[in-house]
């Protein structure tokens, strides 16, 4: 019974300390909210919004997936909107697990 609250305790500890890394700055939420409605408005206006998902990090990074019925044209039109946005801090696309519209460096 001993042993059961110990461990008990220990897994308390852990999923408490978890959540410190989760917390936002009030500029960090700020910054992440910005993002995450020019992202939002982006997709509503390419009627894609019921077809993709995304992540928006603390500081404006988007990680966004793309469904496999959604065409090369399409995604890379929304991807090359999110790069220019200033709001948005740079854009990591992917469609059936794959990278798509991958930045090329040293050109």
């Amino acid at each position: 019974m001993r042993i059961l609250s110990v461990l008990m305790l220990i897994q308390l500890a852990l999923l408490l300390g978890g959540c410190q890394d989760n917390v936002l700055t009030k500029n960090e939420l700020a910054t992440q909210t910005r993002a995450d409605t020019e992202v939002a408005r982006l997709l509503f206006d390419y009627e894609l919004d019921e077809n993709t998902s995304y992540n928006v990090h603390k500081n404006g990074f988007v990680v966004i997936k793309f469904d496999r019925s959604v065409s090369p044209a399409s995604y890379t039109r929304v991807v090359t909107a999110l790069r220019k946005n200033p709001r948005i801090k740079g854009v990591r696309a992917e469609q059936s697990g794959r990278e798509v519209c991958v930045l090329r460096h040293g050109r």
